[in-house]
């Protein structure tokens, strides 16, 4: 049986969002690649290791409905990074997540695909409340957490699928998103 899937395609003013496809794996391979940009984020991966993570992001996609989308500039069609939904099995709960080439760092585009993600899951999704699992030692991830209008919530000292760490849980309801902008 054949089916086809339609998956949402998100725009801001700069980026382009979409599902992950193989046309951005270079990039996300090249991210894991990279020992600061991957330090954060499950640690440096060779390719094949890539390869296997980029294939649950698929999975999230299929399993969930919905996933982290690949970010993409208008201006270049260059990736961005990954940034989006993410609440796998055993997970502290529904995320809006963010990871960001090297290359794109200090340009804001973050702070604006994660805007475009958070809005989405509270306006489509309609999930009530968000989080960001961050470590505390990522100041730039708590300072853009914080720029969302999100605060720590609570700590946890293990996550699942990666063992014992110590991490903030950032988070806000829709209600509290929803002031901000108003």
């Amino acid at each position: 049986m054949t089916y086809k899937i339609s998956w949402p395609t998100l725009e801001t003013e700069r980026l382009i969002m979409r599902p992950p496809g193989t046309d951005g794996f270079d990039g996300y391979a090249a991210l894991y690649a990279d020992e600061d940009a991957a330090r954060y984020i499950g640690g440096q991966k060779n390719r094949a290791q890539a390869w296997r993570a980029f294939a649950g992001l698929l999975g999230m996609w299929h399993l969930r409905g919905y996933g982290f989308f690949f970010v993409y500039e208008k201006a270049t069609g260059e990736w961005v990074g990954s940034i989006g939904a993410h609440y796998p099995e055993g997970w502290p709960g529904r995320e809006v997540g963010w990871a960001t080439a090297p290359a794109h760092w200090g340009k804001g585009f973050g702070k604006e695909a994660a805007t475009a993600a958070i809005d989405y899951v509270f306006n489509t999704l309609n999930w009530d409340t968000v989080i960001h699992v961050i470590d505390p030692q990522n100041m730039p991830s708590e300072k853009l957490a914080q720029s969302l209008g999100s605060t720590i919530v609570r700590t946890v000292d293990e996550l699942a699928g990666f063992g014992p760490m110590d991490l903030n849980i950032w988070g806000q309801s829709a209600d509290e998103w929803r002031a901000r902008k108003a």
